[in-house]
């Protein structure tokens, strides 16, 4: 039998008397249209045929780097899953970035 605990709080969720959360993130670049539009006119057999050999360069240098290994790279993306009690749910809710809340200063009607 699984057992699950909530990442934040670290209780025990028990799945037949408890509700569990699965709350997913996925961080990755952002790439924007203009970015997009610039590399696709023109004929798109060309625009494929560009992007083949980049890629034949890249894996034949990572070969010469004994990085064949590796052909994950960084490129920044990445995707993470957390499973939380129904407490840590609606506090994440309120707050999912966790910031801290701004001061908040009260003039007078002076």
């Amino acid at each position: 039998m699984l057992h699950y605990s909530c990442d934040v709080c670290k209780r025990p969720i028990d799945v037949h008397a408890d509700v569990r959360h699965v709350v997913k993130i996925e961080v990755f670049p952002a790439v924007e249209e203009a970015s997009l539009d610039s590399c696709c006119h023109g004929d798109p057999a060309g625009a494929e045929a560009d992007h083949l050999e980049a890629m034949q360069e890249l894996l034949e240098q990572m070969a010469e780097n004994g990085a064949d290994h590796d052909l994950s790279g960084d490129d920044g993306a990445r995707s993470m899953r957390f499973d939380l009690c129904d407490a840590c749910r609606q506090r994440f809710v309120k707050n999912p970035l966790g910031m801290k809340p701004g001061k908040h200063f009260d003039f007078s009607n002076n």
